[in-house]
């Protein structure tokens, strides 16, 4: 059963079980009618791995915000913008059509979208602590006054936050369908934060925040942090060249690390279950292939970690699917993992299953998953995680070419399942008109390629109506008059003087073996090969490849090779961010300058970018996971985070300065005012990543990579906007800036 574009998969799904029985009843005895493959159980589980980790995510953050403001009522203030930004997140997919997915959901980081709360909340309890309200009008005056302070730098941050995002809605064809919805999704909550950070939590400070709250002290280990960050940024300050050489070291070390980190398109998500797409010799007989797949069944079923094994043979009747008889589909039904053997991984199960397979004689397979399966064909037309086509026009040329690249990338680490795709010949019956014999006998050559036509595949010459059904009446020799060459050579074609010609005086017959299929792309003849990458990344499988293929295979004039697959698209995805991402960089920036009314000031926080985001790349490299397209849209998503940092600390400085405090003096009070707030919204977001990063359920492999690089770049991140933005920041920006009067405020910086 395929559901329409749009469709909500569960929906379709329980409608269609609930006709089961109707449809049972209405079969004949014998005939049973059960479930082969059922994607609702894959969408079901993975769904609830997703509302575990949120809610886990929920707790997390609620017991951090009390940790660091040892409020209650400033803590469920702050939480209440989780619930009102997922609903303007729903409410936006609703209106738009789109239905919330595994990626879209799980990537969002409840950290984040609490941001801009957290910063005006804790604006509003350190400001009760300074000022020590005693009345009730005093308190809505201090609310007031400090939501006006930091509505400024929360309403930028949240849209550079959302401006970071603009490389994700650019993304194209899978990469785009998977990608775009997260996007979305993430910036509706971003929108529907903001907004009710602007408004709502304003409003409830002012309703539930009491003078007698002034009286609650910070923590004391916030304490003891804030002596001590305070005491090494002044270090840092009268030797600005230490924290400038940690910046270098820190890039340094990125480059040296991110040229070992793999690559690949997507993390391979794990539907549960397997698919093996089996090849036959293309000769076979229905009954034959039976008996193979029985034989493979049987090997299958040896394993105790599988149920069942259903199998398909040939092509469903509607022509969806252009599998020959000689083609089978076989589904590997597994237990759930805590039934399986101690120790045995799904890795390790495939490459059992593999070994065993390789004993039956004749075959050629692909290990895959269903939903996999069916992308991978739709995207290269070959089952395959990587796919190498040639183009040209002669066949046997181009095949030859293609076992010249086999030969030659057999020997590279990690390639599986290495074969040519579809490679099968047939014998064929070749007639060839004799265009010298047709014209002496009057003959037209369609007149002759009709009679070959109704003879041997018959042609419809009418339809009759059995009750509701329309039946094709088609005529045709029988069988006995076309089961021999002999036969076939005297089948008589009429001639317009009213003889008959036998068709061995018109053509030379015979049978010879032809390719079972011909395959085009863009107007042109390919072959192709595939293979699978196991135990190795994909960026680095094929980079191997493409040098020994390059070294060892010459492709002859007139044909030329192609790779396609998961390779193709993660080429077409990284090429998009090369060009997309630094006009985003430029929004960025933009923005920046917005917020701060500094040129230079919006450059140092840009610049300290590439710093923070090296903890990302750390994360990667730490944890042995492959720069993928999710992996990219973690790093993106951190460029946000990244300015958020950057501008809580330089907009604090910069207002300092225009009060007419000294460079120096500003750096230091500034980002020394800021810690808590940076210290909480960088915990914030890394402990709203955390359980995504550490899960282990059903679809968590696509959601790993992008929390990883989160939470690995929100550490270097608290490193540079501590130590190495104000100290760069020491270095560009001019020595006196422009107060509220225009007038030049501020004295001398320190020294150096």
């Amino acid at each position: 059963v395929q559901r329409q574009p749009g469709a909500n998969v569960i929906q379709v799904a329980e409608r269609v079980k609930a006709l089961l029985p109707q449809l049972r009843a209405s079969l004949p005895g014998g005939v049973v009618v059960s479930i082969l493959s059922d994607r609702t159980e894959t969408v079901r589980a993975s769904v609830e791995d997703v509302e575990f980790t949120l809610l886990l995510t929920i707790g997390l953050v609620v017991g951090v915000i009390y940790v660091f403001l040892r409020s209650l009522r400033g803590s469920l203030i702050v939480a209440v913008i989780i619930p009102m930004s997922l609903l303007t997140a729903f409410a936006g997919l609703y209106l738009l059509g789109l239905p919330a997915n595994l990626i879209s959901m799980g990537a969002i980081d409840f950290g984040i979208l609490v941001d801009g709360a957290v910063v005006l909340v804790e604006n509003v309890i350190h400001e009760a602590q300074v000022h020590r309200p005693r009345t009730r009008r005093e308190v809505l005056k201090l609310v007031t006054r400090s939501a006006i302070d930091v509505a400024r730098p929360t309403f930028y941050a949240m849209a550079i936050i959302i401006a970071a995002l603009i490389p994700v809605f650019t993304l194209e064809s899978v990469e785009g369908r998977i990608f775009r919805p997260l996007a979305l999704t993430y910036s509706f909550a971003l929108v529907g934060a903001l907004v009710f950070s602007l408004t709502l939590v304003p409003a409830l400070c002012a309703m539930a925040m009491r003078p007698k709250d002034a009286n609650i002290a910070e923590p004391g280990f916030l304490t003891l942090l804030r002596r001590g960050y305070r005491v090494l940024l002044s270090l840092s300050l009268r030797a600005r060249l230490g924290p400038v050489l940690l910046g270098l070291g820190l890039l340094g070390a990125t480059a040296a690390v991110g040229s070992r980190v793999g690559t690949e398109f997507l993390p391979e998500l794990d539907e549960g279950d397997l698919y093996i797409f089996v090849e036959m010799p293309p000769s076979i007989s229905l009954d034959s292939g039976q008996d193979v797949l029985a034989e493979l069944r049987r090997k299958i079923m040896a394993f105790p970690e599988v149920t069942s094994t259903p199998t398909e043979q040939g092509r469903p009747e509607d022509g969806l699917d252009n599998e020959g008889m000689n083609m089978a589909k076989v589904f590997a039904r597994l237990k759930p993992r805590d039934q399986w053997r101690p120790g045995l991984t799904k890795e390790r199960l495939i490459d059992d299953m593999r070994a065993s397979l390789r004993e039956i004689p004749g075959i050629n397979f692909n290990f895959s998953q269903p939903i996999k399966d069916s992308v991978e064909e739709a995207v290269s037309g070959v089952r395959g995680k990587i796919v190498v086509k040639v183009f040209g026009s002669d066949l046997k040329s181009m095949r030859a070419t293609l076992l010249g690249v086999i030969e030659a990338v057999r020997a590279v680490p990690g390639v599986v399942d290495l074969g040519l795709y579809r490679d099968s010949s047939v014998p064929q019956l070749q007639i060839n008109l004799d265009r010298g014999a047709l014209a002496r006998n009057g003959i037209a050559v369609s007149e002759a390629d009709d009679v070959i036509e109704t003879a041997l595949a018959g042609r419809i010459v009418t339809r009759l109506w059995q009750g509701e059904r329309v039946v094709p009446v088609r005529v045709r020799l029988p069988a006995s008059e076309k089961a021999d060459l002999v036969s076939i050579a005297g089948i008589l074609v009429p001639t317009p003087a009213g003889g008959r010609v036998p068709l061995s005086e018109l053509a030379d017959i015979s049978i010879s073996d032809g390719r079972a299929s011909v395959i085009r792309e863009a107007g042109s003849r390919y072959l192709a090969l595939k293979f699978n990458v196991e135990g190795r990344d994909m960026g680095g499988t094929v980079a191997e490849a493409m040098r020994v293929m390059a070294a060892q295979v010459k492709v002859p004039e007139g044909e030329f090779l192609a790779w396609g697959g998961e390779f193709e698209n993660q080429q077409r995805a990284m090429g998009r961010l090369q060009v997309i991402v630094p006009i985003a960089l430029l929004i960025v920036l933009g923005l920046l300058y917005g917020a701060l009314g500094s040129g230079t000031s919006a450059l140092a926080v840009l610049l300290c970018a590439p710093f923070a985001l090296s903890g990302g790349v750390f994360a990667l490299r730490l944890t042995g996971i492959a720069l993928s397209v999710s992996a990219a849209v973690g790093f993106i998503a951190l460029l946000g985070q990244v300015s958020l940092a950057g501008l809580l600390i330089v907009s604090a400085v910069d207002q300092r300065r225009r009060e007419g405090m000294a460079l120096m003096p500003a750096v230091l009070e500034g980002a020394t005012t800021r810690f808590r707030a940076l210290l909480m919204t960088a915990l914030l977001a890394m402990c709203g990543l955390m359980p995504m990063a550490l899960s282990t359920g059903m679809g968590s492999e696509t959601q790993r990579p992008f929390a990883v690089v989160i939470i690995g770049g929100m550490l270097t991140t608290l490193l540079v906007a501590l130590f190495i933005l104000p100290t760069l920041y020491t270095f560009i920006t001019p020595r006196r800036l422009r107060g509220p009067d225009d007038d030049e405020l501020g004295g001398e910086g320190g020294a150096a």
